[in-house]
């Protein structure tokens, strides 16, 4: 008797949890990225679900001059920031001041030791908190109906 009611029990418990994990969302795959190409300029990608989604593209080969990098150099390093910034949460991407020139940036906090890393300088007349959740939004969500940053 007690056999049959700790079976019954038990049945009982699976099915009504089955229907609640079937349907419930998968959990999003976190994205990875990699400098390539898109429109004929360098482009940093995110790769998820078998998707290669631009996210970024650089289409200044002089971008940064105050690194003296070129738009290649910048996409590979931003592609490797990325990767090693999200680690499942973004709350790392943050604004952080300004460039020598004055000219707001987007950088990654190092969890290390709060240094930042650079992404890009936010583009002129762009308000810097918009073009913080402009970037924020594509590398949480990578999807090809939103155009990447353009980085002049």
């Amino acid at each position: 008797m007690k056999f049959q009611l700790v079976t019954s029990i038990l049945v009982g418990s699976i099915a009504a949890i089955v229907p609640i994990v079937a349907s419930s969302p998968a959990l999003a795959q976190t994205a990875s990225f990699f400098c390539g190409a898109a429109g004929g300029f360098p482009a940093t990608i995110a790769a998820q679900q078998g998707k290669n989604i631009p996210v970024i593209l650089w289409v200044a080969d002089n971008y940064f001059n105050e690194s003296g990098e070129d738009a290649i150099t910048r996409c590979t390093r931003v592609s490797g920031i990325l990767n090693s910034s999200q680690q499942g949460n973004w709350d790392n991407i943050v604004m952080s001041g300004a460039s020598r020139t004055g000219q707001p940036i987007i950088c990654a906090a190092n969890p290390q030791d709060g240094s930042c890393r650079l992404l890009y300088q936010v583009p002129r007349g762009q308000n810097p908190e918009q073009a913080r959740q402009e970037l924020l939004r594509r590398v949480r969500n990578p999807n090809v109906s939103i155009a990447p940053v353009k980085v002049n």
